[in-house]
């Protein structure tokens, strides 16, 4: 009852700022090398998402090395496309606050740790088909990693290296994923030299990683074994109160089966873990897609739905709590009310969309779809001449083109109906970097139509006397001018006489 009351209280979101174009809020979850917190990115026109946002702690972040390293491996980390690994959509890294952040997706649901801890301590069991078919996804996705390859098509062979349950996450859609390559491959990487950042995963990791001997594909098969033997018993298979006691167990300690602790675990489910778990990696199943297949012949796995509803069961407040600090999140994040920012940030702002003009609606069409930003009312500064005016600047104008040029104006004063006095060059231009292309194309539209207009009059002015000029008679042989009662007596005629034979002038009278 203490949980539900909890869920139903108003959420407090804690605004943290604004890091380059993500809105940091609060804590998800925190460890001993980052941090955890939700984020939104905050994008033009309006386009916002919610995101995961992992932040390196401050001592991280000031070693070159490793930030070199993290940024390399989360960048391949990208490569990875599939369902049952949680993407990575960004990385950036801030040199003013020494920050380095690896955005993720935010997926609703439990962390796996989580879900099993609640589990144990409520008494609520996994099941070996709910087990299965987490495990499933978990296989399918670091499968997806090891097959991934960079832009020239080289397989770039990543190894998660940090296969655990605080590193699976369980959707409220039942879906598993895997989160955190570029994390844990640097992690591995450090740890070769400083073992203290790596103590909360030592019991998951196989031999030949503990010897910092060469690692592949069957090492994470080697960590999602001891997951899966984890799930199906509800306990730790490397148990250990300090790391020579754990790598101890790892090196020499007897695996018992699954079975001998939970007996619903099946006989042919309890060999398939057994096989993962061989400390020679050759003995081990080859690969992670291997694995799962042998795992749903031994135990078909259940449903997306099943899986689902067993996250509901055991972590239902707590998910409900975080859906409701993403609405509040999500409501206070509009485009018109975003967070202020701090002192010095740039800043997108997005007015709200005001009531479109008649003119201009008739021109765009019924379309509803206008979202903030689409349109703005600052004038285009069209100059047009009022439709008496236009009607009487061509007397001779037929009335359809009078009717024509009059609409076409009073189309373009429709939709400039703010006065064009009160806009600056630079409001100006602000507005149209803000117009959308469906009012240019309206605009460009009403242009034409005027175009149209002033051509249909242009023509009618022209024609009686481009037809004076065709019902002139040919001339005759000579250049006779035309009879005195033709319009174009006066005129020199048109086209180019024919000359007749060439003759001497005659004598005169006058001797020499």
């Amino acid at each position: 009852m203490v949980r539900s009351a909890r869920v139903e209280e108003a959420p407090e979101i804690d605004y943290r700022g604004v890091l380059g174009r993500y809105a940091l809020y609060g804590e998800i979850a925190a460890g001993g090398m980052a941090t955890v917190h939700y984020g939104r990115l905050l994008g033009a026109v309006g386009f916002a998402r919610t995101v995961a946002i992992k932040r390196l702690h401050a001592h991280l972040a000031h070693d070159p090395d490793f930030v070199k390293m993290f940024v390399t491996e989360a960048r391949l980390a990208a490569r990875i496309q599939h369902p049952n690994v949680v993407p990575t959509l960004d990385v950036l890294e801030l040199p003013g606050d020494d920050a380095i952040l690896l955005v993720m997706e935010y997926i609703p649901g439990d962390s796996l740790a989580r879900l099993l801890r609640v589990a144990k301590r409520e008494g609520k069991d996994v099941g070996p088909r709910v087990a299965v078919a987490i495990m499933c996804g978990v296989l399918d996705g670091l499968h997806a990693a090891h097959e991934a390859k960079s832009e020239k098509g080289a397989v770039l062979g990543i190894v998660h290296r940090d296969v655990s349950p605080q590193n699976i996450i369980v959707g409220v859609d039942g879906v598993t994923r895997v989160l955190d390559f570029g994390v844990a491959k640097a992690t591995s990487r450090q740890s070769e030299h400083k073992n203290d950042h790596i103590k909360g995963k030592l019991a998951y990791m196989a031999p030949e990683q503990l010897e910092m001997g060469e690692v592949d594909r069957r090492t994470d098969v080697f960590a999602a074994s001891v997951v899966l033997w984890q799930a199906l018993t509800a306990r730790k298979l490397f148990p250990g109160d300090d790391v020579p006691s754990i790598v101890a167990a790892i090196a020499t300690a007897e695996i018992p089966s699954p079975r001998s602790v939970n007996p619903a675990v099946s006989p042919a489910l309890a060999e398939v873990v057994l096989k993962g778990l061989r400390r020679d990696k050759d003995e081990r199943w080859p690969s992670a897609r291997a694995m799962a297949v042998a795992l749903e012949q031994a135990c078909p796995p259940a449903t997306t739905r099943d899986v689902a509803a067993w996250v509901e069961e055991v972590s239902g407040d707590a998910i409900r709590h975080r859906a409701a600090i993403v609405a509040e999140i999500e409501r206070r994040s509009t485009a018109s009310n975003r967070p202020d920012p701090a002192p010095g940030e740039a800043t997108i702002e997005v007015p709200p969309a005001p009531d479109v003009p008649e003119g201009v609606r008739s021109a765009m069409g019924s379309s509803p779809e206008l979202t903030p930003g689409s349109y703005d009312p600052t004038p285009l500064m069209v100059r047009v001449s009022p439709p008496t005016q236009a009607a009487t600047a061509s007397p001779a104008a037929p009335p359809a083109a009078a009717t024509a040029t009059a609409a076409t104006s009073t189309a373009i004063a429709a939709s400039t109906t703010a006065p064009a006095a009160a806009a600056t060059p630079p409001a100006i231009a602000r507005a149209n970097r803000g117009r959308s292309p469906g009012l240019w194309v309206a605009v460009a539209a009403v242009g034409l139509l005027l175009a149209v207009g002033i051509a249909i009059v242009l023509f009618s002015r022209l024609r009686p006397s481009v037809e004076a000029i065709d019902a002139r008679p040919v001339p005759e042989a000579g250049g006779a001018p035309a009879a005195s009662g033709d319009p174009g007596a006066d005129e020199p005629a048109i086209g180019i006489p024919k000359l007749g034979p060439r003759t001497r002038p005659a004598p005169s009278g006058r001797k020499r």
